[in-house]
């Protein structure tokens, strides 16, 4: 289950939201500061709301160990969730190839440098925390961790690895900006038009495929 859990977490980090912010802080003029207040507010909303939520379903014993037939509706829930969400992706993707190419992050984020340019470090801060409120996908990365039969250490490091995963498109490109500053630019550039090419038929498939396997896992369960 941790390893279901990882994936789940691997695949909700797929943002690119979270991507064209952290890329608009690290242009030009780069601000490594208003990027770091970014990452701190995603990092709270996510450690937080992960362990908001790892607490209440394993205060509740709703796990698969202690109570299978609700943990198994909750499982249900969540894949009929995920594919609803596929669906919606899938749609909006289509939308989007009829209307014409949309305008990349970057592109959108240009036309407001001057709306943003100054703002302060709270409201970047502030920002992080808005844009990462837990998706579908986090909270069932979430949910294989509680019915995991894990030791406390465990679970905390397992959420930890999880969150730093789910904040792979912020991470990242401070990373990179920090480990090669001079040929940062060409590498978040292709970084970024990559994703916007593929984000989305990835998130699309591994939606569906996380929504399949929760839904079956959630029907065996209720069944056994």
């Amino acid at each position: 289950m941790v390893s279901s859990a990882l994936l789940f977490a691997l695949v909700a980090g797929l943002y690119p939201l979270g991507l064209a912010i952290v890329l608009r802080y690290l242009g030009e003029p780069p601000s490594l500061r208003h990027a770091f207040a970014y990452l701190a507010g995603t990092a709270t909303v996510t450690l937080v709301a992960g362990i908001a939520i790892l607490l209440v379903l394993r205060g509740s014993g709703l796990t698969e160990r202690q109570h299978p037939a609700p943990s198994g509706g909750i499982q249900v829930f969540l894949g009929v969730a995920l594919l609803y969400l596929t669906f919606l992706l899938v749609r909006r993707r289509n939308r989007a190839g009829v209307d014409g190419p949309e305008r990349s992050g970057e592109e959108v984020n240009g036309e407001k440098d001057g709306a943003h340019g100054h703002l302060r470090l709270g409201r970047v801060f502030a920002l992080g925390l808005v844009t990462y409120l837990p998706s579908l996908l986090y909270v069932s990365s979430i949910k294989n961790l509680s019915d995991a039969n894990l030791s406390t250490s465990t679970v905390v490091l397992a959420l930890l690895l999880c969150a730093v995963l789910v904040l792979q498109m912020v991470e990242i490109p401070i990373i990179l900006r920090l480990l090669a500053p001079e040929r940062t630019g060409s590498i978040l550039a292709s970084y970024n038009a990559w994703m916007h090419r593929h984000g989305r038929d990835l998130v699309i498939l591994f939606s569906a495929a996380g929504g399949v396997y929760m839904l079956v896992k959630g029907i065996v369960s209720l069944l056994d």
